[in-house]
């Protein structure tokens, strides 16, 4: 690592892709739902939860997203 240049040609440089899989169909997300003036998203299942920092999270599968 000691040998390697910290300056980097920027015509290497390309622009990321609008979406990272090629040829993938995309549809667009579902919208959400208004309850009481609030947006709200419906929630299809809850994968898994954890305690991360002496708080629960949960990895969520939302209803309509892949």
């Amino acid at each position: 690592m000691k040998r390697l240049h910290p300056i980097f040609n920027v015509m290497k440089l390309q622009l990321a892709p609008l979406d990272p899989i090629v040829r993938r169909p995309s549809k667009p997300p579902p919208e959400p739902v208004v309850v009481n003036g609030e947006v709200e998203y419906e929630v299809e299942e809850i994968l898994n939860s954890w305690m991360y920092y002496w708080r629960l999270q949960f990895l969520v599968a939302w209803k309509g997203y892949g």
